[in-house]
């Protein structure tokens, strides 16, 4: 209960914040006027190369042009993405350190009471979302099956590769693996997804759960081989590649959990700051990652990229999060907890 009072209180006070218009003239230009000539950490728990990795540095160039400020990029993988949400917790609550966060592992950490989860999400303040996609499962070549019928079927362990229990890889290999029975078994460790993609290719693992621009990038030239998407509707990036809904028959109680894992998805790629930090610079730093977020040509560029932007402001996250959260029951809430920690894990 305490968990779950915690990530209502973390919501409400983002979206107080998201709502509130009683930043003064002054005390925007104060905040402005803050950033100009300091220097931004800019942390994220993806490793170099990766989908977290490369949205934050295309965005640093926009960012230091509209604070006129210089931003460090900060690579923190590992501990399933909640070491980088650590080091944002602990830092100087100025509004010098920004999270590019895995938002689903953020709040897993705390709903699952991890014991890496070392930071107190109310106090931490939102400021909007990257983006958010669907995601897929895919094959390697070196697996014994090509469908996702044959592999619910089949009696050989399907191996998937993932950086940690509570990532948001973790959530979507865990959610899909018991709604759809399949025979999972999961390797965790993998700092990033780079990591656990080179580990898929080379047939270390035999599945991977990606996102779906990771995916149109990682199966290029049939490295991996799309199985299905994860979602009640088909990814735009993978047209042709069918949802489980459409390809499996599920029940009612096994579709809640990929409803459950879809919902989480709606948080997405999302930007944090550390407790403390002032209400104006809060809310400057909204403003500017909006005013990046939603321009057209950047947008455009980030498309080209295959790394859409689909930006959410502070009150969309909190309604994504209660819809998700808002009645998991104590009981359904053991459930997941299990499914996600332990059931396919060796």
């Amino acid at each position: 209960m305490l968990a779950k009072k915690m990530i209502r209180a973390a919501f409400a006070a983002s979206a107080a914040l998201a709502l509130s218009v009683a930043v003064q003239p002054a005390q925007a230009e104060d905040a402005a006027a803050f950033y100009k000539g300091k220097t931004i950490t800019f942390i994220t728990p993806g490793s170099p190369g990766g989908g977290y990795d490369t949205y934050m540095r295309e965005i640093i160039p926009h960012l230091e042009k509209k604070t006129g400020a210089t931003v460090v990029p900060v690579n923190e993988p590992g501990g399933g993405h909640l070491l980088a949400v650590n080091k944002t917790y602990s830092a100087k609550a100025d509004g010098l350190t920004i999270l590019l966060n895995d938002g689903e592992a953020s709040l897993l950490g705390v709903v699952l009471d991890v014991p890496g989860a070392r930071y107190d999400l109310s106090k931490m303040n939102w400021i909007g979302r990257i983006n958010a996609e669907k995601r897929l499962i895919l094959f390697t070549k070196s697996s014994p099956y090509k469908n996702l019928k044959d592999a619910i079927a089949g009696k050989t362990v399907l191996k998937f590769g993932t950086t940690g229990k509570t990532d948001a890889t973790g959530l979507a290999t865990t959610m899909a693996s018991h709604a759809l029975g399949l025979p999972t078994s999961i390797v965790t460790g993998y700092k990033g997804s780079r990591e656990f993609v080179r580990a898929a290719i080379q047939g270390e693992v035999g599945a991977i759960s990606l996102s779906e621009s990771s995916a149109l990038r990682f199966s290029k030239g049939g490295r991996l081989i799309p199985a299905g998407t994860l979602a009640r509707e088909r990814s735009a990036l993978f047209p042709k590649t069918p949802t489980v809904f459409e390809q499996l028959k599920i029940s009612k109680e096994n579709a809640w959990f990929l409803d459950f894992h879809e919902g989480f998805a709606e948080i997405g790629r999302s930007l944090l700051t550390g407790p403390g930090v002032p209400a104006d610079r809060v809310a400057y730093l909204r403003k500017v990652f909006k005013e990046i977020l939603t321009d057209k040509d950047f947008d455009a560029h980030m498309t080209k990229k295959k790394r859409p932007i689909t930006y959410a402001d502070a009150t969309a996250l909190d309604k994504a999060a209660k819809a998700v959260l808002g009645d998991l029951s104590d009981a359904r809430k053991k459930q997941v907890k299990e499914i996600i920690l332990n059931k396919f894990y060796q």
